[in-house]
């Protein structure tokens, strides 16, 4: 019998899994490039197209963040409006952001020391750590072990996951902020983003309408939220579009950069007929990272 090791061991991304997504021009010369692994899937799950292998095993970061929150909601959290979107942000820690974590925490009626994330409230994740406490609390859930795979919540979040992406969450670790951290296949993370923005649309509906709670204004995700798809960045290079007809894209850059990956992701959506021209002209405007030197621009990134 093939254990669940021997499975990661096998699946677990390598690489010779990447391939060149997006290049880095100045001057007229190529400068850098970024590999990476891209795959869109359409509204049944089904890949319809992949650059590298989308079948490796890679951690999704906050990618998955508006998945957990599905989790807080099955678990009773009943916020709206910016409360609700903050809890599947990384948010770049604004007055406006902390003021909305702290309300979250007045509601639980729990102080700003419940949160187990680093750096406490200023963290950018305290929105859904805030979200954790508040949906325990309305579950009857232990808090003082919300992050512990042992406590209902967390449980709740890999069943979610593993509904989504349709495949078993087969390890977990600890992210950054603190909370389980749980591998997922690329084209699994991008089938979930799909799923999801096509069945969650109140949730949707809220997120995209409060896009700037996310992370902040004219940060890639918040723009693409801004114009009706969902959208997240997860760090070391991950980041995940769903459009409301429920095709996912997800990209993973090899070296952990995200620069290029939303520039990927709108060239896929283009290809593929998800967007047309002309918004996909106003997106690489609004996304665009120029090369620059004495600062005027002089190249700029390119999506292969």
């Amino acid at each position: 019998m093939i254990s669940d090791q021997q499975t990661i061991d096998s699946i677990a991304a390598s690489p010779r899994d990447f391939v060149e997504l997006a290049q880095v021009s100045r001057g007229g010369l190529i400068e850098s490039w970024h590999r990476g692994i891209a795959v869109i899937t359409d509204p049944e799950g089904n890949t319809v197209v992949h650059k590298g292998n989308a079948k490796r095993l890679i951690y999704p970061r906050s990618a998955i963040k508006p998945l957990q929150t599905v989790a807080m909601i099955r678990a009773g959290l009943d916020l709206n409006g910016q409360e609700l979107t903050i809890t599947s942000a990384s948010h770049r820690s604004t007055p406006k952001h902390i003021e909305i974590v702290r309300s979250i925490l007045d509601k639980a009626g729990l102080p700003e020391t419940a949160l187990q994330c680093p750096d406490g409230i200023q963290y950018n994740c305290s929105g859904k750590h805030a979200g954790f406490l508040y949906s325990c609390g309305k579950s009857g859930w232990e808090i003082a072990n919300y992050l512990s795979m042992e406590n209902p919540m967390q449980k709740l979040v890999v069943e979610v996951l593993q509904e989504f992406a349709s495949e078993r969450i087969l390890k977990t670790t600890v992210d950054g902020c603190g909370a389980p951290l749980h591998a997922m296949t690329v084209e699994g993370i991008a089938r979930a983003i799909g799923k999801f923005t096509l069945q969650e649309k109140s949730l949707v509906d809220n997120l995209t309408a409060n896009g700037w709670v996310i992370s902040n204004h004219g940060v890639p995700d918040a723009i693409l939220l801004e114009h009706g798809f969902i959208a997240k960045n997860g760090a070391e290079g991950v980041f995940v579009v769903g459009t409301r007809a429920g095709y996912g894209i997800c990209i993973k850059i090899a070296d952990g950069n995200l620069r290029a990956a939303p520039l990927v992701a709108i060239k896929l959506m283009l290809e593929h007929e998800l967007i047309d021209i002309e918004r996909y002209l106003s997106l690489k405007a609004l996304l665009a990272v120029p090369s620059l030197g004495g600062g005027m621009p002089q190249g700029e990134i390119e999506a292969l």
